[in-house]
């Protein structure tokens, strides 16, 4: 009689330490939450477009996440954090999203005539080029046709702009590039172990002042250019310069190489913040400054 109650507490023992797995089918089979997919984000088919799903807590752009999310809609970059933070001064000249996007069905028109297994491009107008010139201070779009299945990182020469954990083949579009200094951009990517073509963008001066190492644009709420007001940058370290923008409301100054706030001041309006990283020998841009009167600004949310 012992030897059959030990041969069953055995067997108890056993049932309890098998893998759990096991009851899903296949030991290799994968765990997925309520919404259907897998934690890593397994891509699913949309039409005739496939696309990637990233549950809320590893994507960073997440319109539903709440105001105090570090990724949520209404973050801003804020100065004396550290580059890995996401509100940190680095995040502010790029903010890029990547999302499936079909150019045929927006009448865009493919040049170049490179056939690389991933292909990069730059949007102008309807066409998408392998090479191109921007203006400082304007926002463009990138496109990438992505050829295998893996993580997607994009590279302006070396520096790592875009980190995105998984992606199928497909098109995508990259919404929030922005002409931040006057020179030349190199853009690559890299997915499933295979990088793109050089993508080669030259920014130009456009209409900006570029006598003086950092310069923006103070606008107004229906996008006019606001002259006569006074622009502050500050940085971590305590410094402090201003300036006033110009009739067509462009403002130039020079300072150190930093991460800086801008803030502009006039009678009347309430003003949006920006940060920009500056270089010395480079003439960086800023986004633009906001102006709203105040009686029309909305409501904060502390009052």
């Amino acid at each position: 009689m012992g030897k059959v109650i030990f041969i069953i507490a055995e067997l108890i023992i056993a049932l309890l330490l098998a893998d759990p797995s096991a009851s899903q089918g296949m030991g290799g089979s994968k765990a997925y939450d309520q919404r259907g997919y897998d934690w890593m984000g397994t891509p699913v088919s949309s039409g005739n477009q496939v696309s990637t799903i990233v549950p809320d807590y590893l994507s960073p752009y997440s319109a539903g996440r709440p105001e105090w999310d570090p990724f949520g809609a209404g973050s801003a970059a804020q100065l004396g954090r550290p580059e890995w933070d996401p509100l940190g001064g680095a995040m502010s000249a790029f903010s890029l999203l990547l999302e499936p996007a079909d150019p045929a069905s927006e009448g865009l028109v493919v040049g170049g005539g490179q056939k690389l297994a991933n292909q990069l491009y730059l949007q102008r107008g309807k066409d998408l080029l392998t090479e191109g010139r921007v203006s400082l201070g304007e926002q463009y779009a990138l496109w990438a046709r992505v050829n295998g299945k893996g993580s997607f990182q994009l590279y302006d020469y070396n520096r790592q702009i875009l980190n995105q954990g998984y992606v199928t083949p497909g098109w995508y579009r990259m919404n929030g590039a922005y002409a931040d200094y006057l020179g030349p951009h190199i853009y690559r990517f890299v997915s499933a172990g295979l990088a793109s073509n050089n993508l080669s963008i030259m920014v130009d001066s456009g209409s900006y002042p570029t006598s003086f190492s950092l310069t923006g644009k103070v606008l107004d709420q229906n996008g006019q250019g606001m002259p006569g007001v006074k622009v502050t940058v500050s940085n971590r370290d305590g410094g402090k310069f201003s300036t006033t923008t110009g009739s067509a409301g462009y403002y130039a100054i020079d300072v150190a190489t930093g991460v800086y706030l801008v803030n502009a001041e006039f009678p009347g309006y309430v003003f949006t913040q920006t940060s920009v990283q500056a270089t010395t020998g480079i003439v960086s841009a800023a986004r633009p400054v906001v102006g709203t009167p105040l009686g029309d600004a909305p409501p904060s949310i502390w009052t």
